[in-house]
């Protein structure tokens, strides 16, 4: 495997990119459920519900058709991403596909469609296709995955997963970026079915975007290229990276600083192996440290006193300058 990542998706580290440039965050959720497939609430009684909350984006991602924005009211301000949970047949062995499809306008019967067929057509609508809760699906990602090219990344979080038992798909992740040496940014999602009142599957898990303008198509493309980071509750305010060794000592080392809202923890996992940072019980809001010696790349998880997490992209540390 080469040392260097396939630099075919770049990354853009939302933390780069700085309010003075008009950039500003935005907090949605890209993967819910209406009476139109199989969801408990109406399309406007899902969408207000978002709204109520403080969401500012949101994908209406009912099951094998559009809901279509033209048949809510949306209020000013407020970005309505049109998409679909499509379900082509795996004819790799695995359980049925469950992709979430962003940004496109033409319904398919993605369900007589070979997988690699759905993405390519999402796609050349300007749309993107994500792998959703793979841990759920029991997906395997060298049999079902890998022969798949596309993929805009994974949802590495779900709350109606997370109700089963299986709501976290973080190790999918890591084995996906290291099987194809190259990074793939993350989602968190509700995958609300039920209603709001019954307290199951909203408002649990979300996704924050840096992007310059209240549009879908900034929505789509900040996620795309990673401007972006996921949670269940802390808030990651910023991450700096840099290498740190020194020329002639034989290894590549590298220093992160996070910064955060009160954490008891923070996982920086590599392509092999990791480390953590943590300051014996006490909260703490900024931490620098260390990261694994010749690590490719790094991610890093937030943890809370509550146990509630975030979730940044993957960092490149292959091409890092000396301090």
């Amino acid at each position: 495997m080469s040392s260097d990542l396939k630099d075919t998706n770049e990354l853009t580290s939302p933390f780069g990119l700085p309010d003075e440039d008009g950039y500003f965050w935005l907090k949605g959720n890209l993967h819910s459920h209406t009476t139109n497939s199989d969801g408990r609430a109406a399309p406007q009684e899902r969408l207000d519900g978002y709204v109520g909350q403080g969401y500012d984006f949101l994908c209406l991602s009912d099951h094998h058709k559009i809901t279509r924005i033209e048949t809510v009211q949306v209020p000013k301000d407020f970005v309505l991403i049109q998409g679909a949970e499509l379900h082509p047949e795996n004819p790799f062995g695995g359980q049925k596909h469950h992709f979430v499809c962003l940004n496109f306008s033409e319904d398919m019967d993605a369900a007589k469609m070979p997988p690699q067929h759905v993405i390519d057509e999402v796609r050349r609508q300007g749309g993107a296709v994500w792998l959703a809760h793979p841990h759920w699906s029991s997906i395997n990602i060298l049999r079902d995955t890998l022969p798949l090219k596309g993929l805009a990344g994974i949802e590495v979080f779900n709350t109606t997963c997370r109700r089963a038992g299986r709501g976290e798909s973080s190790v999918h992740w890591d084995d996906w970026m290291d099987l194809e040496n190259r990074l793939y940014p993350a989602l968190a999602d509700d995958d609300s079915h039920a209603l709001e009142a019954e307290q199951h599957d909203t408002y649990q898990g979300w996704t924050w975007v840096r992007v310059k303008e209240r549009t879908a198509n900034a929505v789509v493309d900040a996620l795309v290229r990673g401007s972006s980071y996921c949670s269940t509750g802390p808030e990651i305010r910023n991450i700096e990276v840099r290498r740190i060794d020194q020329q002639g000592d034989g290894r590549t080392l590298a220093e992160a600083t996070v910064t955060c809202s009160p954490a008891q923890r923070i996982a920086a996992i590599a392509d092999a192996h990791g480390t953590e940072y943590h300051e014996h019980g006490a909260l703490f809001e900024t931490a620098t440290f260390a990261l694994r010696a010749n690590a490719r790349w790094v991610r890093f998880e937030v943890v809370d006193a509550s146990g509630q997490k975030a979730w940044s992209n993957p960092f490149d540390l292959t091409g890092l300058e000396r301090a």
